[in-house]
């Protein structure tokens, strides 16, 4: 899920999946997702959506995940390292 996020954040995923992923620069300088409107899920099975889960894993990322200048391959293995090292 993160790395289709990141894809929408460089411009590479489908348009529709780019829409709903929209960088904000919070209060501590992060680049976040658009926290705010992650919609609201009433079910387990909703909080799986892609327009919720994907916000929620990458602002729960830290921030030498979210450089704007790591390449594909370096984000993909840094953050499998993360979510499963």
């Amino acid at each position: 899920m993160t790395v289709l996020v990141y894809k929408s954040i460089h411009g590479l995923a489908p348009q529709y999946f780019v829409e709903d992923c929209e960088l904000v620069v919070a209060a501590d300088h992060r680049r976040q997702l658009r926290s705010s409107v992650i919609p609201r899920a009433y079910t387990r099975l909703g909080d799986r959506a892609s327009p919720v889960a994907g916000p929620r894993l990458w602002n729960s990322l830290p921030s030498n995940l979210l450089q704007p200048d790591l390449t594909i391959q370096q984000f993909r293995w840094a953050s499998k390292t993360y979510l499963f090292g």
